[in-house]
């Protein structure tokens, strides 16, 4: 018994390992996976490092090849704006079902971090405080499932993404953009609410296909 509770805790040490390497850009997208390394670096052996990399497999993080070994998976410009589609989809249904649900302590809680993201310098900051705040709109939705699967959609795109979104997208237009949707929300305007944060992360698909288009007539040029 101690056995398999020391292995299944270095199988979750590697997987947390890895997706946040994934995720925080250090691994990024095609890098190959090298499973030595990772299992040395950690002080473990190989297995708990495979069976995380198929875990992440299935999560659609990482490509296992077989005689390749596993890389990074590269994503597209269509993956990123059907994953904005797939934002839309749930993350609109969350707040609808939120709305009814916010006391004033969520109100506040969401000013204060809307506060914080004026205030804040840095693209990577206004990125992780851009997640914070929408996570706090949909967490009276009380769906784990719908916002575990808001997270999933998120992390799959990568802070590198989100970062470069920051980087491109108006920081004054989308604070703007979030006060109206939180003001909403405070009335219990469910619906003014929902189509302004449709119309938001609307805005969020044009930015990331601009940057696409501009960044690749920059590399054939």
């Amino acid at each position: 018994m101690p056995a398999a509770k020391k292995a299944m805790t270095a199988n979750q040490k590697a997987y947390l390992e890895i997706k946040r390497q994934i995720l925080d850009g250090e691994l990024p997208e095609g890098a190959p996976i090298r499973q030595d390394d990772i299992a040395q670096g950690m002080g473990i052996s190989k297995i708990p490092v495979r069976e995380a990399l198929r875990r992440l497999e299935s999560e659609g993080l990482v490509v296992i090849t077989p005689n390749a070994g596993a890389t990074v998976v590269s994503l597209t410009i269509d993956d990123y704006i059907e994953m904005l589609d797939i934002r839309i989809a749930l993350e609109c249904r969350a707040l609808e079902l939120a709305v009814p649900n916010m006391a004033s302590s969520d109100i506040r809680k969401a000013r204060e971090l809307l506060d914080a993201y004026d205030r804040a310098m840095s693209q990577q900051e206004w990125s992780d405080l851009n997640m914070r705040f929408h996570a706090c709109l949909y967490a009276p939705a009380d769906r784990p499932r719908l916002l575990a699967m808001i997270r999933a959609t998120q992390d799959h795109m990568g802070r590198t993404l989100r970062m470069k979104i920051s980087m491109v997208a108006e920081h004054g237009r989308s604070h703007a953009e979030h006060v109206h949707i939180l003001d909403a929300c405070e009335k219990g305007d469910t619906d003014l609410a929902v189509s302004l944060l449709r119309k938001h992360i609307e805005q969020t698909r044009r930015e990331v296909q601009g940057y696409f288009r501009h960044h690749l007539k920059e590399t054939t040029t």
